[in-house]
């Protein structure tokens, strides 16, 4: 902690900073104690560690601003920078604007228009160009070995501003597009959409075999109950079902990604009983704090913005998205617990630490601090890995929304550079294991935090550190977040249940500086992931793990 800080701290919050560091001390002692235990708990699908590759229009263009300019090419340095991520999954291209884009804006060729493609009004009225369209983006994927999502908007037609019968076809139409061959028999009416793919330079199916239908139609569904008093969930999967049907018949092999968070639960739940596990998963999408105004509550009492100190701020940032009764990151979402009883699968298929202050601003505006709360995330996606398989942290690519994993100069004047939300999802992507291992734990620290902003809710209870354990039949990889504030803190991992290893291990550690503007000679990115090499007994790991931190410790088995 620099001097302003630690004045700062001392001054607003000195009885947590105290006790802080008393605990801290015990635990510096070697109190922290883990054990890793020879119990599978679950799988860990390695596409929870995948991304959205968003196009917006409103105040970001997404992709758009990192290309080439005057092409249709990603950034070489971009497309570096995504090579070293390891993304599994990518969904593209909405998001909010999904609902009012027309997909054919997105290719060129398209029949009636020549080999241009226009303009497009996003949902705020925002212009937005269509360089980067689903060619570029199926290409990447390929370059990238990612699995695509593509979605597909399905508000025209459920709010009847548009005949579901040709809202299905259209999309049926991006199908054909992407996944038809040359020559195949199509839909009476519809384009020959595998030659136009052709003239776009890709004779041969892409072959996506994900489609989301919709995106966050929960919010739209309370108006749709005031119009369709008792039968809003079944038009909602009336709808749905007009759109599955028009796009198996194109492909029978692809699969459906539908909203079931809230409200469209019972309604999704409609069309898998229609068509089973054609429908994959369901989806929920989670974003914390959202927009950090006013309504700030300190001990259950409202407190002014600029009262908080950096300490106070921190604290309560990097505890997301949800904490249990140990401290620990975890997941509140009820559909989790009616996708164990039913037997289906879960994609979040958006989500993030994603918060900013309005007027006036607190002390502390640190993107280190929104990465250490995205690795918490992280966290909750593993430890409820048994019934979510898909994640996709929002998003990939930007010119200036802070959540993006990659900032790019649209001049392409200043290379490009991680972001640490992104890098905290780089991390767990590169370095996991396929199963997640019970862990026992003794002597971690922690901390109370009574603050609530808007979506982080105050505790009485969060761990300093928060751990877990994944592993593959060479490998133990021991995950842990560090949220102290200013203390290194020595832990004890022992592996004597899970084998014999090696004696040798690697640390992989992401920090970085706490402040987002870089000091004379610094880069712009805030953070980077280094890692040390160590030797140990073979049977008990003693590290020391920076504050601040998200570490990944890999353990070798013989």
């Amino acid at each position: 902690m620099n001097g302003q800080d630690r004045t700062i701290a001392e001054r607003m919050f000195p009885v947590v900073l105290v006790v802080a560091m008393l605990v801290t001390t015990a635990a510096r002692a070697g109190d922290v104690m883990y054990r890793v235990r020879d119990e599978v708990l679950h799988d860990i699908d390695p596409r929870l560690f995948g991304q959205f590759m968003e196009r917006p229009s409103w105040g970001e263009i997404g992709p758009e601003g990192a290309l080439v300019p005057g092409t249709h090419e990603l950034q070489p340095k971009v497309v570096e920078l995504l090579e070293r991520m390891k993304i599994p999954i990518i969904r593209f291209p909405g998001g909010t604007d999904v609902h009012v884009l027309d997909w054919r804006d997105m290719i060129s060729h398209v029949p009636g228009r020549g080999a241009d493609r226009p303009v497009s009004t996003g949902h705020k009225g925002d212009k937005v160009t269509n360089n980067f369209g689903y060619d570029e983006f199926l290409r990447l994927c390929k370059r990238l070995r990612a699995e695509p999502i593509i979605v597909v908007g399905l508000f025209q037609a459920h709010q009847g501003r548009k005949p579901l019968a040709e809202a299905a076809l259209e999309a049926a139409g991006l199908v054909a597009y992407c996944n038809a061959r040359q020559g195949a028999k199509l839909p009476e009416g519809m384009p020959d959409w595998p030659s136009v793919r052709a003239l776009n330079g890709h004779p041969e199916p892409y072959g996506v075999k994900y489609w989301q239908i919709g995106n966050e139609t929960w919010f739209y569904f309370k108006k749709l109950k005031k119009v369709l008093p008792g039968r809003a969930a079944k038009h909602y999967a009336d709808c749905v079902m007009a759109y599955a049907r028009a796009m198996l018949a194109v492909d029978p092999d692809i699969v459906f990604i539908v909203d079931g968070h809230g409200p469209t639960y019972e309604a999704t739940r409609l069309v898998r009983d229609q068509l089973g596990d054609k429908v994959r998963h369901f989806v929920f999408h989670d974003y914390l704090p959202w927009a950090i105004g006013k309504d700030v509550k300190k001990d259950g009492k409202a407190v002014a913005v600029d009262e908080l100190s950096v300490t106070d701020i921190w604290y309560a940032w990097v505890a997301t998205p949800y904490i249990d009764d140990d401290g620990l990151s975890y997941f509140s979402e009820p559909i989790m617990d009616e996708a164990r009883r039913k037997g289906f699968k879960i994609a979040v298929t958006e989500w993030n630490w994603n918060g900013w202050w309005t007027r006036p601003r607190g002390a502390l505006n640190s993107s280190l601090a929104k990465g250490i709360g995205a690795a918490g995330f992280l966290h909750a996606l593993m430890r409820s890995a048994d019934v979510i398989e898909i994640g996709c942290q929002s998003m990939l690519v930007g010119k200036s929304w802070g959540i993006s994993a990659i900032l790019a100069d649209p001049e392409a004047t200043e290379p490009p550079y991680y972001m640490p939300s992104g890098q905290a999802t780089m991390l767990y992507s590169r370095h996991h294991g396929p199963k997640l291992l019970a862990l026992e734990a003794t002597g971690i620290p922690t901390y109370v935090q009574p603050i609530r902003m808007e979506g982080i809710r105050p505790r009485d209870k969060v761990a300093y550190l928060d751990s877990l354990v994944t592993a593959s039949d060479e490998t133990v990889f021991f995950h842990v977040i560090s949220r102290h504030f200013d203390e290194a803190i020595e832990i004890n991992v022992d592996v004597t249940d899970v084998g014999r290893f090696t004696g040798k291990a690697r640390h992989y550690v992401l920090t970085g500086r706490l402040r987002n503007r870089p000091g004379p000679g610094q880069p712009r990115q805030v953070a980077d992931i280094t890692h040390t090499d160590m030797t140990y007994d073979g049977r008990v790991l003693k590290v020391v793990l920076p504050a601040r931190s998200v570490s990944c410790i890999e353990l070798y088995r013989k």
